[in-house]
């Protein structure tokens, strides 16, 4: 019991501080080895053994999963996708809606969650139990109201699926295609299937100004099942596009491109050398992280 105790609170006492601030060129794995103190953490990472709380941005609090890489990235780093968590800040106003498909323990719904405050709300998708309990843990930890956590995942179609559910450390690796980045089978789950314009007719939104997708090849066809509410709300769009988890669920990233052009969606990807949106002439790699705006640029 001792051991587990010193686990938390070495955990909770050498914790990086959480950065707001652009990184270029940022990739998971990004900063870990670069000053003295991040060197130190990242090996004492592997030796901790039971969950424990941190702050974060905004005054939030998380709770951190050894195992995880995501929350090895904010224990050594106290950066997570540094790039797109600036960009959401200056982008999102108190009274915005949001919705985060694909929520994973929470960081963007949490972030979303106080600068949208107590006139604005936040959707919380997430297919899998075990993410999912993260995330209701974030929220309760943070006593947010805002939020609305909801298990299912997005497609085209209402129906079920299974999902794969990866092994650690990849916990942000879930999909309801293949696995394509070497990743293990931890279990498999049976999910609902939801179209996102059915999720905001139930919900009775009157408005959409934002939504992040990270869902493991899944965009294409959640994108389809969002048309109405991309043509009626023009919401900014933060996507993850992977090439190699698009296409064993049917899609492409050429697809998803040509389709938010004709909805008159503007595509910026992050510029290497600012970290900051810049227009996207090519894409430059296999899988990163794309923003969409139909209308004024809100940066």
């Amino acid at each position: 019991m001792a051991s587990v105790s010193l686990s938390s609170r070495l955990g909770q006492s050498l914790a990086a501080r959480p950065v707001l601030a652009p990184y270029p060129g940022w990739v998971l794995g990004a900063g870990q080895s670069a000053d003295l103190g991040a060197r130190w953490r990242k090996l004492l990472w592997p030796m901790l053994r039971t969950p424990f709380d941190v702050p974060w941005l905004d005054g939030l609090q998380i709770r951190l999963y050894p195992g995880n890489e995501t929350c090895r990235s904010l224990f050594v780093t106290g950066r997570y996708e540094p790039n797109e968590m600036c960009l959401l800040a200056r982008i999102l106003k108190p009274g915005m809606v949001v919705i985060d498909a694909g929520a994973n323990l929470g960081l963007y719904a949490l972030l979303a969650s106080g600068r949208v405050q107590a006139g604005g709300r936040v959707l919380a998708i997430e297919p899998s139990s075990r993410e999912l309990e993260m995330l209701r843990k974030n929220i309760e930890l943070n006593d947010l109201t805002n939020i609305k956590a909801i298990q299912l995942a997005l497609s085209d179609q209402t129906s079920e699926a299974d999902l794969l559910v990866a092994a650690p450390p990849h916990f942000g690796h879930n999909t309801i295609g293949a696995f394509v980045y070497g990743t293990a089978l931890d279990h498999r789950e049976r999910v609902k299937l939801e179209r996102l314009d059915d999720i905001v007719r139930r919900e009775e939104l009157a408005r959409v100004d934002l939504i992040k997708m990270d869902i493991e090849g899944a965009e294409y066809a959640a994108l389809r099942g969002g048309l109405e509410t991309l043509r009626k709300f023009h919401p900014v769009l933060l996507l993850e596009l992977s090439e190699r988890a698009l296409q064993p669920q049917g899609g492409n990233a050429g697809e998803v491109v040509a389709m938010l052009k004709q909805l008159a969606y503007r595509i910026y990807g992050f510029d290497p050398g600012t970290g900051l949106p810049a227009p996207l002439s090519a894409r430059t790699g296999d899988s990163e992280n794309i923003v969409a705006v139909a209308g004024e640029t809100p940066w």
